[in-house]
Protein backbone atom coordinates (compact mmCIF):
# COMPACT_ATOMS: atom_id res chain seq x y z
CA UNK A 1 0.00 0.00 0.00
CA UNK A 2 3.20 2.41 0.87
CA UNK A 3 3.90 2.13 -2.87
CA UNK A 4 0.45 4.00 -3.69
CA UNK A 5 0.83 6.45 -1.58
CA UNK A 6 4.93 7.30 -2.34
CA UNK A 7 3.49 8.04 -5.68
CA UNK A 8 1.11 10.51 -4.93
CA UNK A 9 3.46 12.14 -2.82
CA UNK A 10 6.22 12.08 -5.43
CA UNK A 11 3.88 13.24 -8.27
CA UNK A 12 3.00 16.02 -5.80
CA UNK A 13 6.34 17.16 -5.16
CA UNK A 14 6.97 17.43 -9.05
CA UNK A 15 3.98 19.00 -9.83
CA UNK A 16 5.24 22.05 -7.25
CA UNK A 17 8.22 21.68 -8.37
CA UNK A 18 6.96 22.46 -12.33
CA UNK A 19 4.46 24.80 -11.22
CA UNK A 20 6.97 26.77 -9.53
CA UNK A 21 9.63 26.72 -12.09
CA UNK A 22 7.28 28.53 -14.92
CA UNK A 23 8.85 31.96 -15.44
CA UNK A 24 5.94 33.92 -15.18
CA UNK A 25 8.03 37.11 -15.11
CA UNK A 26 10.13 36.26 -18.77
CA UNK A 27 6.63 35.35 -20.42
CA UNK A 28 4.28 38.40 -19.40
CA UNK A 29 7.10 40.88 -20.23
CA UNK A 30 7.78 39.53 -23.09
CA UNK A 31 4.41 38.96 -24.64
CA UNK A 32 3.79 43.20 -22.99
CA UNK A 33 6.90 44.69 -24.16
CA UNK A 34 9.23 42.60 -26.17
CA UNK A 35 11.89 42.52 -23.30
CA UNK A 36 13.41 40.13 -21.13
CA UNK A 37 14.22 41.43 -17.98
CA UNK A 38 16.85 39.38 -17.62
CA UNK A 39 18.69 41.84 -19.66
CA UNK A 40 17.89 44.27 -17.63
CA UNK A 41 18.96 46.15 -14.19
CA UNK A 42 20.22 43.36 -11.63
CA UNK A 43 19.18 40.59 -14.41
CA UNK A 44 16.92 38.53 -11.95
CA UNK A 45 14.19 36.96 -13.09
CA UNK A 46 11.66 37.91 -10.50
CA UNK A 47 9.49 40.75 -9.01
CA UNK A 48 11.20 43.46 -8.34
CA UNK A 49 13.37 43.41 -11.16
CA UNK A 50 10.33 43.15 -12.92
CA UNK A 51 8.64 46.37 -11.47
CA UNK A 52 12.38 48.47 -12.44
CA UNK A 53 12.43 46.44 -16.22
CA UNK A 54 8.52 47.08 -16.89
CA UNK A 55 7.00 49.47 -15.19
CA UNK A 56 4.82 49.58 -11.85
CA UNK A 57 1.53 47.79 -13.43
CA UNK A 58 3.38 44.74 -15.30
CA UNK A 59 5.83 44.34 -12.26
CA UNK A 60 2.95 44.23 -9.85
CA UNK A 61 1.17 41.76 -12.17
CA UNK A 62 4.13 39.75 -11.82
CA UNK A 63 4.73 40.08 -8.86
CA UNK A 64 1.03 39.00 -7.86
CA UNK A 65 0.92 35.69 -10.40
CA UNK A 66 4.18 34.88 -8.39
CA UNK A 67 2.17 34.74 -5.28
CA UNK A 68 -0.03 32.92 -6.71
CA UNK A 69 2.61 30.70 -7.44
CA UNK A 70 3.19 29.85 -4.12
CA UNK A 71 -0.53 30.01 -2.72
CA UNK A 72 -2.21 27.72 -5.73
CA UNK A 73 0.18 24.69 -5.39
CA UNK A 74 0.41 24.28 -1.12
CA UNK A 75 -3.68 24.65 -1.32
CA UNK A 76 -4.30 21.86 -3.29
CA UNK A 77 -1.51 19.80 -1.95
CA UNK A 78 -2.99 20.11 1.40
CA UNK A 79 -6.57 20.17 0.15
CA UNK A 80 -6.16 16.46 -1.88
CA UNK A 81 -4.07 15.06 1.01
CA UNK A 82 -6.33 16.51 3.73
CA UNK A 83 -9.70 14.59 1.92
CA UNK A 84 -8.11 11.21 0.87
CA UNK A 85 -8.16 8.45 2.99
CA UNK A 86 -4.70 6.80 3.14
CA UNK A 87 -3.04 9.65 2.83
CA UNK A 88 -4.97 12.31 5.28
CA UNK A 89 -4.40 13.83 8.41
CA UNK A 90 -2.64 12.69 11.31
CA UNK A 91 -0.53 10.48 8.49
CA UNK A 92 3.15 10.70 7.62
CA UNK A 93 2.30 11.51 4.16
CA UNK A 94 0.12 14.65 4.43
CA UNK A 95 2.89 15.83 7.09
CA UNK A 96 5.72 15.03 3.93
CA UNK A 97 3.55 16.84 1.40
CA UNK A 98 2.80 19.74 4.03
CA UNK A 99 6.33 20.17 4.61
CA UNK A 100 7.79 19.36 1.15
CA UNK A 101 5.23 20.81 -1.37
CA UNK A 102 6.35 24.88 -0.57
CA UNK A 103 9.96 23.52 -0.51
CA UNK A 104 9.84 22.47 -4.31
CA UNK A 105 7.57 25.08 -5.21
CA UNK A 106 10.82 27.64 -4.14
CA UNK A 107 13.01 25.30 -5.38
CA UNK A 108 11.42 25.20 -8.63
CA UNK A 109 11.08 29.12 -8.83
CA UNK A 110 14.79 29.73 -8.29
CA UNK A 111 16.41 27.34 -10.06
CA UNK A 112 13.78 26.84 -13.06
CA UNK A 113 14.32 24.26 -15.76
CA UNK A 114 13.21 26.46 -18.45
CA UNK A 115 15.67 29.08 -17.85
CA UNK A 116 18.62 26.80 -17.34
CA UNK A 117 17.95 26.32 -13.87
CA UNK A 118 18.37 29.59 -12.68
CA UNK A 119 15.64 32.14 -11.54
CA UNK A 120 14.46 34.63 -8.87
CA UNK A 121 14.95 34.98 -5.46
CA UNK A 122 11.72 33.20 -4.43
CA UNK A 123 10.81 36.15 -2.13
CA UNK A 124 7.13 36.32 -3.98
CA UNK A 125 6.59 32.75 -3.81
CA UNK A 126 7.78 32.56 -0.50
CA UNK A 127 5.05 35.13 0.36
CA UNK A 128 2.31 32.67 -0.97
CA UNK A 129 3.34 29.82 0.87
CA UNK A 130 3.08 31.77 4.05
CA UNK A 131 -0.61 33.15 3.17
CA UNK A 132 -2.42 29.68 2.85
CA UNK A 133 -0.46 28.31 5.86
CA UNK A 134 -0.69 31.19 8.12
CA UNK A 135 -0.63 35.09 7.51
CA UNK A 136 0.58 35.70 11.03
CA UNK A 137 3.69 33.73 10.87
CA UNK A 138 4.05 35.99 7.39
CA UNK A 139 3.96 39.55 9.55
CA UNK A 140 6.33 37.88 11.88
CA UNK A 141 8.75 37.62 8.87
CA UNK A 142 7.26 41.53 7.14
CA UNK A 143 7.85 43.43 10.61
CA UNK A 144 11.46 42.41 11.20
CA UNK A 145 11.65 42.54 7.61
CA UNK A 146 10.36 46.21 7.48
CA UNK A 147 12.86 47.02 10.35
CA UNK A 148 16.08 45.83 9.22
CA UNK A 149 15.69 47.02 5.98
CA UNK A 150 13.83 50.63 6.31
CA UNK A 151 15.66 51.37 9.88
CA UNK A 152 18.81 49.82 10.27
CA UNK A 153 19.70 49.85 6.18
CA UNK A 154 20.14 46.09 5.70
CA UNK A 155 20.56 44.67 2.51
CA UNK A 156 17.43 43.45 0.96
CA UNK A 157 17.80 39.94 0.59
CA UNK A 158 20.73 39.76 3.43
CA UNK A 159 17.44 41.25 5.80
CA UNK A 160 15.09 38.26 4.29
CA UNK A 161 18.40 35.97 5.09
CA UNK A 162 18.01 36.80 9.47
CA UNK A 163 14.58 36.60 9.56
CA UNK A 164 14.54 33.18 10.04
CA UNK A 165 15.38 34.50 13.05
CA UNK A 166 11.78 35.69 13.51
CA UNK A 167 9.16 33.34 12.06
CA UNK A 168 10.98 29.98 11.75
CA UNK A 169 10.02 30.00 15.77
CA UNK A 170 6.79 32.17 15.50
CA UNK A 171 5.07 29.24 13.65
CA UNK A 172 5.45 27.00 16.83
CA UNK A 173 3.10 29.35 18.88
CA UNK A 174 0.26 30.57 16.61
CA UNK A 175 -2.64 29.08 17.26
CA UNK A 176 -4.60 31.22 15.18
CA UNK A 177 -4.44 30.34 11.52
CA UNK A 178 -6.48 30.87 8.56
CA UNK A 179 -10.04 29.00 8.20
CA UNK A 180 -8.91 27.61 4.87
CA UNK A 181 -5.47 25.79 6.55
CA UNK A 182 -6.70 24.79 10.07
CA UNK A 183 -5.65 21.13 9.43
CA UNK A 184 -1.96 22.02 9.58
CA UNK A 185 -2.35 23.10 13.13
CA UNK A 186 -4.26 20.37 14.64
CA UNK A 187 -1.73 17.44 13.06
CA UNK A 188 1.09 17.13 14.32
CA UNK A 189 1.63 19.12 18.20
CA UNK A 190 3.13 18.83 21.08
CA UNK A 191 2.64 19.39 24.87
CA UNK A 192 3.89 22.80 26.23
CA UNK A 193 3.52 24.17 29.52
CA UNK A 194 5.07 27.26 28.21
CA UNK A 195 2.27 28.71 25.74
CA UNK A 196 -1.26 29.66 26.60
CA UNK A 197 -2.50 26.80 24.58
CA UNK A 198 0.03 24.11 25.83
CA UNK A 199 1.02 23.07 22.35
CA UNK A 200 3.86 23.47 20.12
CA UNK A 201 2.63 23.52 16.42
CA UNK A 202 5.28 21.27 14.89
CA UNK A 203 3.64 20.89 11.03
CA UNK A 204 3.72 24.87 10.54
CA UNK A 205 7.39 25.06 12.25
CA UNK A 206 8.47 22.64 9.54
CA UNK A 207 7.17 24.02 7.18
CA UNK A 208 8.40 27.49 7.68
CA UNK A 209 12.07 26.17 8.81
CA UNK A 210 11.66 24.06 5.45
CA UNK A 211 10.74 27.30 3.08
CA UNK A 212 13.95 29.22 4.27
CA UNK A 213 16.13 26.37 3.56
CA UNK A 214 14.60 26.28 0.08
CA UNK A 215 15.34 29.95 -0.15
CA UNK A 216 18.95 29.75 1.30
CA UNK A 217 20.97 29.01 -1.64
CA UNK A 218 19.71 32.08 -3.16
CA UNK A 219 20.14 34.63 -0.29
CA UNK A 220 23.63 33.27 1.23
CA UNK A 221 25.29 34.36 -2.13
CA UNK A 222 23.96 38.25 -1.56
CA UNK A 223 25.09 38.09 2.38
CA UNK A 224 28.53 37.27 1.41
CA UNK A 225 28.08 39.97 -1.49
CA UNK A 226 27.10 41.94 0.58
CA UNK A 227 30.38 41.35 3.45
CA UNK A 228 32.12 42.34 0.41
CA UNK A 229 30.46 45.44 -0.66
CA UNK A 230 28.99 44.27 -3.88
CA UNK A 231 25.36 43.98 -2.51
CA UNK A 232 22.49 46.35 -3.27
CA UNK A 233 19.78 47.83 -1.27
CA UNK A 234 16.64 49.56 -0.88
CA UNK A 235 17.23 52.56 1.87
CA UNK A 236 13.52 54.39 2.21
CA UNK A 237 13.65 57.50 1.36
CA UNK A 238 16.73 57.46 -0.88
CA UNK A 239 15.54 55.43 -3.89
CA UNK A 240 17.29 51.93 -4.76
CA UNK A 241 21.25 52.33 -4.27
CA UNK A 242 23.03 49.49 -6.85
CA UNK A 243 26.34 48.87 -6.40
CA UNK A 244 25.77 45.43 -7.79
CA UNK A 245 28.43 43.94 -10.48
CA UNK A 246 26.76 44.02 -13.83
CA UNK A 247 28.09 42.06 -17.07
CA UNK A 248 28.44 44.37 -20.42
CA UNK A 249 25.14 43.59 -22.06
CA UNK A 250 23.18 45.08 -18.28
CA UNK A 251 24.84 48.37 -19.08
CA UNK A 252 24.11 48.54 -22.77
CA UNK A 253 20.66 47.54 -22.73
CA UNK A 254 20.01 49.87 -19.86
CA UNK A 255 21.37 52.72 -21.76
CA UNK A 256 19.29 51.81 -24.42
CA UNK A 257 16.61 51.55 -23.26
Amino acid sequence: MAELEVLWLTLGLVGAFLSGSIPYSVIIGRLATGKDLRNYNIGNPGGFNAVMTYGIPIGLTVIFVDILKGFIPFMVLDLVFRNTATMGPHTIWYKLILILGPMFCILGHNHSPFLGFRGGRGSAVFIGTLLWMNPLVLICFFLPFGLMIGVMKVPTRVSSFFTAIFFVPAALFMPITSPWAMTILTDWVLPNALTTDGFLFMTPFFIALGMWLAWLPRLAPSLIAALKGEEWTLKIGEGQKFSEKFDETKKSDARED
